[in-house]
């Protein structure tokens, strides 16, 4: 199932079909989720911005770039786990991992994690989470945590106010206050700067 932050979650009986209507009604029992609440008023507990289709030195900026000089909403537990290594110590010559740390994330070296629920990094049971990996199942990144899918940007939005936030709405600094340029071209990134 898919929203869009300004929609509200479905409601199961606006589906004809009923293989959709069940597998929404088990979605939303799953999830713990009323049709018609607003995406917006969804509290989440946890912000993963990690995986390794999601957590590349341009995501990791991106996300920074609505990240800087705020802080994360208290109760909330967010962390950053780079895509690789190489993308780790990219992100710490740009000083990236300040601003992530400042702003109250953990800072992980890079690796499955939270994504798949590894070792201790799992959602508890009805545990919420903006989770940057590239999919979603039951119990994917713990038994009975809820997961949602969400981009980088979205998932530092949500981190700042505690709950889903449209992106929009947010300032979004220039490059140039995030990285240093010179910098960012001899890593390879020239790209981003056209």
């Amino acid at each position: 199932m898919v929203a869009s932050v300004n929609d509200t979650v479905p409601d199961p009986s606006s589906y004809e079909d009923k293989v959709m209507r069940a597998s929404v009604e088990r979605a939303l029992r799953y999830m713990g989720l009323k049709p018609g609440m607003k995406i917006t008023e969804i509290k989440i507990d946890r912000v993963f911005i990690g995986s390794c289709t999601n957590a590349r030195l341009y995501d990791l900026i991106q996300a920074a770039r609505v990240i800087k000089g705020k802080k994360v909403k208290s109760g909330v537990r967010a962390m950053v786990v780079p895509g690789s290594q190489l993308v780790k110590r990219q992100a710490e010559r740009l000083g990236l991992h300040r601003i992530f740390i400042e702003a109250g994330f953990e800072w992980r070296n890079s690796g499955c994690s939270l994504c798949i629920g590894m070792n201790e990094d799992r959602l508890s049971p009805g545990e919420r989470c903006a989770s940057t990996s590239n999919r979603n199942f039951e119990n994917r990144q713990g038994p009975g945590g809820r997961t949602h899918l969400v981009s980088p940007l979205m998932a530092a939005a949500a981190a700042i106010e505690g709950r889903f936030a449209d992106i929009r709405e947010f300032e979004i600094l220039p490059l140039e206050e995030i990285v240093d340029l010179d910098l960012l071209e001899k890593l390879g990134y020239g790209w981003m700067l056209r």
